[in-house]
């Protein structure tokens, strides 16, 4: 038989105005039979965690996909990942109302009927303001703000009212739970409510929206559409080519023995000492070089990243702390996520390749981290042979968007045999100079050799005529370094020997880029370092030489000074929005007054068009080859 006490609870609410509407029958449809006002509150809280899973899930969506680029590649993604967001935060409000009825409820006491209403109310306010500068600041993190009127109008009307509405299921379920169970307690006057007052609530909502918006987007000072680039032609093309795990001692006593000719006479143009963050990652610390942007800014945090279950995209590392691996490790067990590689999906800034084919300069990137899925913004000013390039044109079989421009691939892949070939050969000629060592470490050598040859080979491929920008990224040192002092514990004699092998490695990367010590009157050649994977700090270089240079200027430098000094010496202004500026010093005085810094306010965001992509991606064969070579466990 129902509980009379409860029929009259209803009917209470029903006499106040409190049933009227859809919305307060659904939430408050526990409330009849034999409940008490705790369980009533419970089934409640359920049901607006259900409304909200409904209405934040898409919401919370969008902004995953403004905060983690890389996580939501295409429609499907975006669905399950709403799906995922909808039931995290349907729990979440769901909580959120059980405590805010139940501490309502208990806060009135005994002295309920000249309260309830406006304690009700005042639970509902702030569960809806909490909502609104939630929605509002995640449609923030989304990167578009007022840039984009209509759709920030829009998201700001619809976030509105999302908190309008879950404020009011939450105020009607604190008043129902107040007044279950006290019989005799209830307020003399109905509740005045209209579609007016709903609007003049969602109105001021939207206002308070917007205002948060405009006020946190003045705060931050960032985002903004890209103004136009104009070059100033400097008469200068750059060849950059970027050596991981470089060693300065190794090379100053390689370099006072003549050792490395073509090396020294780099070192002896214009040179900045970057210090280098104690615990280093190549994805994140080239990233960090390639935008001239820390990686709170460019997203790229660690070169293992996760996939996540149902979804194309992947998110970043959670970080080094043993929680966050814990945490890794059991959404891994649970099938949850996988490992996947960092990605320009991931990436949030601008590098220092695609500014300048923004200006209109021919440019060319090799083996770069986090440069696929490669994408060339330019038509045929920009190509593209991203980390995953050299594994497709070994595999073969449709592009999965490893090269750009795609119509590349088709030449490439018939011209492979002959690099592979040419790289074997020049790397063969150099070990068969080498005194005799181990087995392991002579194969170590041989492997770390031949895929820095074969990147030099692609780009001589893909460089002529001379782009305006070449960027090649050679990690053999650093594979070497890490497969032949890695270990740590070893006997002074291996030490010795392994030391000395890692020497010769100098020397063959000396025979590799003789051609950037080859004087020519409009080549800017530049060698960036870094230390690699190792348990000790050290320091990275830039070394810079040609015309206008000024020879023996040492300075020090970040790695974010990188990126607007190769611009700078391009033409291309620099953007006030940089954590880097341009290291005017290591030029010329002649080139300084000729070419001072111009400045834009921003080289606005990289580009979100999504790329066309058919082949079997090498998402695998990727991590099996990082594994083998000792990045990844």
């Amino acid at each position: 038989m129902p509980d009379s006490r409860v029929d009259e609870l209803r009917q209470r609410l029903r006499a106040l105005g409190y049933l009227d509407a859809g919305v307060d029958r659904f939430v408050l449809g526990p409330a009849r039979g034999a409940r008490r006002p705790a369980v009533i509150a419970l089934l409640a809280s359920l049901r607006i965690g259900l409304i909200a899973a409904l209405l934040l899930g898409p919401s919370a969506a969008i902004g995953v996909g403004g905060r983690m680029p890389g996580l939501i590649t295409g429609p499907r993604d975006a669905s399950v990942v709403a799906v995922y967001m909808g039931i995290l935060f349907g729990a979440a409000v769901a909580a959120a109302a059980l405590v805010a009825s139940l501490l309502v409820a208990a806060a009135a006491g005994h002295r309920l009927a000249g309260r309830a209403r406006a304690l009700s109310r005042g639970a509902g306010l702030v569960v809806a303001i909490a909502c609104l500068v939630y929605l509002t600041l995640w449609w923030r993190t989304a990167s578009m703000g007022w840039s984009a009127p209509v759709w920030t109008a829009f998201a700001l009307a619809v976030a509105a009212a999302i908190s309008v509405l879950l404020g009011h299921a939450v105020n009607v379920t604190a008043f129902a739970v107040m007044m279950a169970g006290r019989t005799g307690l209830t307020p003399q006057t109905a509740r005045s409510t209209s579609w007016r007052m709903s609007f003049a609530a969602g109105l001021i909502a939207f206002a308070g929206a917007a205002a948060l918006l405009l006020i946190t987007a003045r705060a931050s000072g960032g985002g903004g559409d890209a103004p136009p680039l104009t070059v100033v032609p400097s008469g200068l093309r750059v060849e950059l080519v970027a050596i991981d795990g470089f060693d300065p001692v190794i090379f100053e006593q390689l370099a006072s023995a003549g050792r490395v000719p073509s090396l020294a006479r780099l070192a002896r143009g214009a040179t900045a000492r970057m210090s280098s963050p104690p615990a280093t990652d190549p994805a994140r610390d080239w990233t960090t070089i390639a935008t001239g942007q820390p990686p709170e800014r460019h997203g790229v945090h660690e070169l293992e990243t996760r996939r996540v279950a149902g979804v194309q995209g992947s998110v970043g590392s959670v970080g080094p702390s043993r929680i966050g691996r814990a945490l890794r490790d059991a959404t891994d067990l649970l099938r949850l996520t996988r490992p996947s590689v960092a990605s320009l999906t991931e990436r949030r800034e601008k590098t220092m390749w695609e500014v300048a084919e923004d200006a209109g300069l021919r440019t060319a990137v090799i083996d770069w981290w986090a440069t696929w899925p490669a994408e060339s913004t330019g038509g045929t000013r920009g190509i593209v042979l991203s980390d995953r390039a050299t594994l497709r044109l070994e595999r073969g079989g449709p592009l999965d968007a490893e090269i750009a421009p795609a119509s590349l691939y088709d030449r490439l892949r018939s011209e492979w045999p002959g690099v592979q070939a040419e790289s074997a050969s020049e790397v063969a000629q150099w070990l068969s100079g080498l005194p005799s060592s181990e087995a392991d470490v002579r194969a170590v050598l041989q492997r770390s050799a031949e895929i820095d040859a074969i990147q030099l080979a692609l780009a001589r491929r893909v460089s002529t005529p001379p782009p305006d920008l070449l960027a090649i990224y050679l990690p053999g040192l650093d594979i070497a370094q890490h497969a032949l002092l890695g270990a740590g514990t070893l006997p002074p004699s291996v030490m010795a020997g392994r030391l000395d092998a890692l020497r010769s490695y100098y020397v063959f990367l000396d025979r590799l880029l003789a051609f950037l010590a080859a004087p020519a009157p409009d080549l800017l050649a530049a060698i960036v370092t870094q230390p690699g994977r190792v348990g000790t700090p050290a320091d990275g270089m830039l070394a810079l030489s040609g015309p206008h240079t000024a020879a023996g200027v040492r300075v020090d430098a970040r790695p974010t000074d990188v990126m607007p000094t190769v611009l700078h010496a391009l033409g291309v202004p620099i953007s006030r929005d940089l954590a880097g500026a341009p290291l005017v010093n290591v030029f010329s005085g002649e080139f300084r007054a000729k070419y001072p810094v111009r400045e834009v306010a921003t080289y606005g965001r990289p580009s979100t068009i999504t790329l066309s992509r058919t082949g079997q991606p090498l998402d695998q064969e990727m991590i099996d080859r990082l594994r083998s070579l000792g990045y990844i466990r």
